[in-house]
């Protein structure tokens, strides 16, 4: 009982914090955006030198970079950038690096560029729509694991509070455990959706050359045999629970 008592003070806690963390992630990304540098830019008017980099990073590890150069009157660059490993593309292998004394990326062939002094990443040209939806996507993504996270602390409470009062062997139990076992399936589902929405939004926007990223989309296969076994295990304390009320019957 000792053991159980902990596990649950520890799930308390657990849950406390995670709704803290979330509370607090949660604020700092509804109000933390990309936002369009259009508006910033019509206060350039007349300009005759300025430097301009916003960064923002997006879900499977891409980046987003914006760049604006005006020097002595002339407009260098203007432009939202994804920056991407090259290991991640295809039909790379003829470009050639272009070393030049400038912060910002230079163009190698078409619409892809390069920044100076790097061999890993390459940069592509992408539209501010693109990168605001999935931006949206990735603050969906964030509720939905939040409340799958929630959910799996707040039953597994449950399941300890009835072990603690010496109800093991119940039906509530079985339902309690089965329900998190979905989750985390339901959850390696979301998790892939969301990784193949947001590839299919990015890798549309390259359609005007013949650039494509390679899917490096991950499944959660971990999440996914894990539940699958605790559905085993489930069924065979559903078999324990079917087994001790037969005997409860014939005594």
């Amino acid at each position: 009982m000792k053991i159980t008592k902990l596990l649950l003070w520890f799930s308390y806690i657990s849950f406390a914090g995670s709704l803290c963390i979330i509370l607090f992630l949660g604020n700092f990304f509804l109000e933390r955006d990309f936002n369009n540098q259009e508006g910033e830019k019509e206060s350039l008017a007349g300009v005759v030198s300025k430097s301009i980099t916003s960064k923002f990073e997006l879900p499977m590890n891409l980046n987003v970079e914006y760049y604006f150069r005006i020097k002595n009157g002339k407009l260098l660059v203007d432009s939202y950038f994804l920056k991407i490993q090259k290991k991640f593309l295809t039909n790379v292998a003829q470009v050639q690096n272009v070393k030049k004394s400038e912060d910002y990326p230079m163009p190698l062939q078409e619409n892809l560029y390069t920044m100076p002094d790097t061999d890993t990443y390459l940069y592509i040209p992408i539209p501010y729509s693109s990168i605001k939806a999935a931006i949206i996507i990735f603050k969906f993504y964030f509720f939905l694991a939040s409340i799958f996270l929630l959910a799996a602390i707040f039953l597994t409470i449950r399941f300890l509070q009835n072990c603690e009062k010496g109800h093991f062997f119940i039906q509530s139990n079985i339902t309690f455990i089965r329900v998190i076992s979905y989750l985390g399936i339901g959850y390696s589902l979301m998790d892939y959706g969301i990784q193949w929405i947001t590839f299919k939004i990015l890798n549309n926007s390259f359609s005007e050359f013949p650039l494509n990223i390679n899917s490096a989309l991950d499944f959660n296969w971990a999440y996914v045999i894990a539940s699958l076994f605790l559905l085993l295990i489930i069924q065979a304390f559903s078999e324990g629970i079917k087994l001790k009320e037969e005997q409860s019957l014939t005594i």
